[in-house]
């Protein structure tokens, strides 16, 4: 299973017995990070896909055991379209090095608690003088 990017249509007078009916996609493959992988190839669309949609394909046999019936001579097939991609320890390389790092802000997990000075510090600061004296 890889994931890839819709890029367009391919419109086909004829097709292979098996494939009536089914819409053919572009799609270039690309990594988590949205790096393009290999070259753009023809896909079939199980899912209703779009121009633009990130779907994940499988090739091959698993490609061929998509459809309806078994077996058809297909190379990829898109069998889930993306919604997010949430990898936190890699970043694209093009990605500024300077930009935040990610906020993880679940509601559903304990903040810690906030750092409190020490006693000591703030008692000195209440004691001096504007000039520094006791």
């Amino acid at each position: 299973m890889y994931l890839g990017v819709v890029t367009g249509t391919v419109v086909a007078e004829r097709k292979a017995a098996g494939l009536e009916g089914k819409k053919l996609l572009l799609v270039q493959p690309v990594d988590d990070t949205g790096k393009h992988t290999g070259d753009v190839q023809v896909a079939v669309d199980t899912v209703k896909a779009g121009v633009g949609d990130h779907v994940y394909l499988v090739g091959s046999r698993e490609a061929a055991l998509a459809l309806e019936p078994w077996f058809v001579p297909v190379d990829a097939a898109i069998v889930g379209i993306v919604d997010d991609v949430h990898t936190p320890e890699r970043r694209p390389e093009t990605q500024d090095a300077s930009a935040p790092e990610p906020v993880d802000d679940d509601p559903t997990e304990a903040n810690p608690a906030p750092r409190k000075r020490p006693q000591a510090a703030t008692r000195a600061k209440r004691t001096t003088g504007k000039d520094g004296d006791a």
